[in-house]
């Protein structure tokens, strides 16, 4: 607490009391130096090693990808299906898979809702995650039948 001895009596202090500043300064510094090594640990950053880069070629070729075209029709990796084909396949690759993501990819003009509602099934199929592939301004590569699903960008 400042006070003044002596001096000028029954005349108002003109200093500004900074202990309470310098108590809330102290504190923050405490909780600063607390959470410090708490979010250093969420930042790091898991690089990949070379094992994983192997992994990651492999596991292109176990992608799910379906495709909403502007037209409303679906495809799971480039093979035109329905509703119910898709629910069915998505569900049985998903069993045998322990990664359980499915990417959608839609073209830009679609009305949300759609989208939404093939994320649904998506989840309902059994998919943990389920992404979006980027979005292209011509949308969603065309189905051709064949069983190979591209990469989700």
């Amino acid at each position: 607490m400042g006070a003044k001895v002596g001096g000028k009596k029954g005349g108002a202090e003109a200093d500004i009391n900074v202990t309470p500043l310098i108590d809330i300064v102290l504190v923050l510094l405490i909780i600063f130096m607390v959470l410090t090594p708490r979010t250093i640990e969420e930042m790091t950053a898991n690089l990949p090693s070379k094992t994983e880069t192997a992994k990651k070629q492999d596991d292109k070729k176990d992608q799910l990808l379906v495709a909403i075209y502007g037209d409303g029709s679906l495809a799971l990796n480039l093979k035109s299906m329905d509703e119910r084909e898709i629910f069915d396949q998505l569900r049985q690759r998903l069993r045998a898979t322990d990664k359980k993501v499915v990417f959608v990819d839609a073209h830009p003009e679609l009305d949300y809702g759609r989208v939404v509602a093939v994320m649904d099934l998506a989840k309902d199929a059994g998919a943990e995650r389920v992404g979006l592939a980027r979005m292209k301004t011509e949308g969603p590569v065309k189905a051709s039948g064949g069983d190979a699903a591209p990469a989700p960008e």
